[in-house]
């Protein structure tokens, strides 16, 4: 993967990647914020945490003129949009079900808003989850738009990457195997996650 540049904000990062593969490049969005050798929390870039990556160099040309074409004409977002995204707790992992703050009986997913059956008390279970688990437990719980996680090797074969060791183009090799040209081992699969961040 190739950098293209950072971001301060994760959904600044984010337009910016689906601007990107709606013009036929994959892209993603990389949380720089989490170091990739202890996989802590720390060390924020100065250039911003966001990093927004492409799947092979040979793209980085177009993706520079795509993104100056994308500030130029930036998507208009009406204000409130957040109201109309609710999560789906029904996909919350069991580890993060919280239980009801009164009484402490764990709560039930089919029902995100109180009251509570055993006590009667009011909660919303999506920010009992968010305070104690933060942000990335209700990560799950959002449908996306463009499920690039559920990509079959067909189609990530069609993807084009580049050998992470010395970006030869892998183009027309199978989902797993060395790169012709340096002899790293690759998997197409896990090149295509580590986009995705």
């Amino acid at each position: 993967m190739h950098r293209i540049d950072y971001y301060q904000s994760s959904v600044a990062a984010q337009f910016r990647a689906l601007h990107l593969r709606e013009n036929g490049i994959m892209a993603g969005v990389i949380d720089g914020s989490v170091s990739a050798v202890t996989g802590l929390y720390g060390g924020l870039r100065s250039q911003g945490q966001y990093e927004l990556v492409i799947s092979t160099k040979r793209e980085k040309e177009r993706s520079l003129l795509l993104l100056e074409e994308f500030e130029l004409n930036p998507p208009h977002i009406e204000e409130g949009w957040e109201d109309d995204v609710q999560p789906d707790l029904a996909l919350l992992d069991q580890r993060h079900v919280p239980q009801c703050p009164s009484c402490k009986t764990s709560l039930c997913t089919s029902r995100p808003f109180g009251p509570c059956i055993a006590c009667s008390s009011p909660y919303n279970m999506a920010e009992l989850v968010f305070e104690k688990f933060g942000p990335d437990a209700l990560a799950c719980c959002y449908e996306s738009a463009e499920p690039l996680a559920n990509y079959t090797d067909d189609e990530i074969c069609e993807i084009p990457l580049d050998c992470p060791s010395c970006t030869y183009p892998l183009d027309g090799l199978s989902m797993n195997g060395a790169c012709p040209e340096c002899g790293a081992v690759f998997s197409r699969r896990e090149l295509f996650i580590n986009i995705l961040g």
